[in-house]
């Protein structure tokens, strides 16, 4: 049995310390085989929110990846913005923004889906960019098979059950197809702060479904109707099973939800 622990949504910034130390404290109790994060790390990309995040995900005793969210390139600075988004990411956090881990029975992959700008009114809807699936395609048609295929993204693919109308990522549906047809098992993800879970319906790969695996934020204090949350999915010969855990206000416990479901193999 494998566990990934799914945080997102940090917001370093406009934290609650007792949740952070909590947080930490947690994640370190029974260490995971992998922490991912699906973005905003920052609250606004500036160098002390970058260097507490990276203070935090140093402080973890599991390997870590994470991908940028829209909060983690420059807000304030539009020529950074727009010339080098990424540079204090590197600086901070890793050189990577779309990493992976791999072993013999699980990959998980990184998908930036990060826009600096465009033609869309709110650039912090996100997109697929076409090069990034590109190239994560390739990485996955590489993947030995039997591998338990994970993508990490900041964006939504799929709205939740009761918001249908909620903004996607940019191509989100096209991604959606191609990575099922590549065998891709679960698409974690971020942004709306909500924690649910959904099926994609149209294509469904070989060997079961895929499920899109939304986390709400871990440790900001810009709740959206949720009490900070993460996900702790582990993974077994059985299936996929995906528990929120949710922020008492002492500890961390199973947060029940009609909308959290099982992912059957």
């Amino acid at each position: 049995m494998r566990r990934i622990d799914h945080i997102s949504d940090l917001h370093f910034g406009r934290v609650d310390d007792a949740v952070v130390a909590g947080l930490l404290a947690e994640l370190n109790a029974a260490p995971a085989d992998l922490v991912a994060v699906s973005g905003d790390l920052t609250m606004r990309a500036r160098r002390r929110e970058y260097a507490a995040a990276a203070e935090f995900l140093r402080a973890l005793k599991a390997p870590w990846i994470a991908v940028p969210g829209n909060h983690d390139i420059p807000y304030y600075d539009p020529w950074e913005r727009f010339t080098n988004p990424y540079a204090r990411w590197r600086r901070f956090i890793q050189d990577d923004i779309e990493p992976a881990w791999v072993d013999q029975e699980i990959a998980v992959l990184g998908l930036n889906t990060v826009s600096r700008g465009g033609l869309r009114m709110n650039w912090a809807d996100g997109t697929v960019h076409l090069g990034g699936l590109s190239r994560l395609l390739e990485r996955l048609r590489a993947l030995p098979d039997g591998t338990v295929r994970i993508i990490v993204a900041h964006h939504p693919f799929l709205a939740p059950p009761w918001a249908p109308d909620t903004v996607l990522a940019g191509r989100a549906r096209k991604a959606l197809s191609v990575l099922s047809q590549a065998g891709v098992r679960l698409v974690l993800s971020g942004h709306l702060h909500r924690t649910y879970t959904s099926q994609y319906e149209n294509i469904v790969a070989e060997g079961g479904g895929l499920q899109i695996v939304s986390a709400g934020s871990a440790t900001s204090v810009r709740l959206r109707n949720e009490v900070n949350t993460y996900n702790r999915i582990t993974i077994a010969p059985g299936g996929i099973d995906c528990e929120p855990r949710a922020w008492n206000g002492q500890g961390w416990e199973r947060l029940e939800l009609n909308r959290a479901t099982e992912i059957t193999a």
